[in-house]
């Protein structure tokens, strides 16, 4: 935390403080969980800006089309994952490549 921020925090009252410490931790315990716990995003040694950068937009597309998944099957990531895999990718090149996605 910055130290104009720790100044403004400060001055809070405690349910104002509590409720930005809720909206900070929002992304934390929203999307990024949901990557870390399903792509193992924190493990992820890609150092260089363009490759993390497109590591993260397929981590999210991937997670994306498993959220549109799992409301028509109710399975798990790694349920999703061979589902994506099985015929050596067929699946999922049908998804990057179509404009619905595949069943």
């Amino acid at each position: 935390m910055r130290s104009d921020q720790r100044g403004r925090a400060k001055e809070l009252p405690p349910p104002q403080w509590l409720e930005a410490t809720i909206q900070h931790w929002t992304i934390e315990t929203g999307l990024h969980a949901r990557l870390d716990a399903s792509r193992h995003d924190d493990r992820c040694r890609l150092r260089r800006r363009p490759a993390v950068h497109i590591h993260g937009m397929f981590n999210r597309w991937a997670n994306s089309l498993l959220i549109h998944w799992r409301k028509r099957t109710h399975h798990t990531t790694t349920d999703f994952i061979a589902h994506m895999a099985e015929d050596h990718d067929r699946r999922a090149l049908s998804a990057v490549l179509s404009r619905s996605f595949p069943s």
